[in-house]
């Protein structure tokens, strides 16, 4: 390639810096070259002297000019191309690149039908929400082995008396409330027929403590009012089986005595009553009144609960046994 300087040419040395061969600069330089032909006068054919006329008459503008007549070419080749400029695409909605893979998918086998391909969708995938952690669950206590209900305790009993305590002979009171109720059982029936409240008293020791009740029920009055044994006397009695007995440790109930069927009796017996109930409020005992569900409102028997006006019929003993049951199991016996 001939060099600009005739120096180098003539001395054949190498150039330190190669010259680029750029191909517009090369276009431009032959164009250059043509131009500076044109523009000699006197030199070429019609055609030339045609040129010469719009030639540019400087070298800048002979590159500029060489430039517009590339890119005048450039875009005629561009033209002239399959799929150019003719027939501009008509506007179209924007197509989605998971529509477009579908497209080509179906273009390429036709054999497959949309319906088979996965439906194509504009949204982005939805990211999985991460699934709540279990808040930890509150350590449970060991189950506590299930308790036992506890046995109701067993109290023994004795039934101090005369012979309301002891009859009927096939089932008197303690007998039957022995058998209703399981907290109590019965260890003596002291129960003897024409005892007063003084014989009580004496039998103490061996009709009840020789025993070791935890429980005795006092019955005793009757047989006094009809030995004509002053009230005074009967309570001064009571008082002192009240008072051995709790020095033992035994739970003392006091028990009215029952009606009579004469109405003359009902007064003294009305009084006696009156005077047990307020000996057991002394020494805060629990006093049973057998003697108001027994009687009628005039003070003498109910004669179904009576065999012959005195003594218990065997509907009067299970009255008295359902009356103490009734008092006494609300209070744990």
């Amino acid at each position: 390639m001939a060099h600009f300087s005739p120096k180098v040419a003539q001395t054949k040395r190498r150039m330190a810096h190669p010259v680029r061969h750029d191909p517009l600069r090369s276009f431009g330089g032959a164009f250059a070259a043509l131009s500076a032909g044109l523009a000699e006068p006197g030199t070429g054919g019609a055609a030339t002297r045609f040129l010469r006329r719009f030639a540019p008459r400087t070298q800048r503008r002979r590159e500029l000019t060489a430039v517009l007549a590339l890119l005048v070419a450039a875009v005629a080749v561009s033209a002239s191309l399959p799929g150019g400029w003719t027939d501009p695409p008509s506007a179209s909605p924007s197509v989605s690149p998971s529509e477009a893979f579908v497209a080509d998918l179906t273009s390429a086998n036709p054999t497959l039908s949309s319906e088979a391909l996965p439906a194509a969708t504009s949204e982005e995938p939805a990211m999985p929400s991460p699934s709540p952690t279990p808040s930890p669950s509150p350590t449970r206590k060991p189950t506590a082995a299930p308790t036992k209900k506890p046995v109701a305790k067993t109290y023994t009993f004795v039934a101090l008396g005369d012979s309301l305590t002891a009859w009927p002979t096939d089932g008197p009171w303690p007998s039957r409330l022995d058998a209703e109720d399981a907290n109590l059982r019965l260890v003596n029936n002291a129960g003897v027929p024409g005892s007063l409240t003084g014989d009580m008293l004496a039998r103490l020791n061996s009709d009840v403590f020789a025993y070791k009740p935890n429980v005795l029920f006092v019955m005793g009055g009757t047989n006094d009012l009809g030995q004509k044994v002053g009230q005074s006397t009967t309570i001064a009695n009571l008082r002192a089986i009240i008072v051995a007995a709790k020095a033992k440790g035994i739970t003392v109930f006091l028990m009215t005595i029952p009606p009579d069927s004469y109405p003359g009796m009902a007064t003294e017996i009305n009084s006696l009553n009156a005077a047990i109930t307020h000996l057991g409020n002394v020494y805060k005992l629990t006093v049973i009144d057998v003697h108001a569900v027994l009687s009628t409102s005039g003070g003498v028997y109910v004669k179904k609960f009576t065999s012959d006006g005195l003594h218990f019929s065997d509907l009067g003993a299970q009255t008295v046994a359902n009356t103490v049951y009734s008092r006494v199991h609300r209070l744990g016996y």
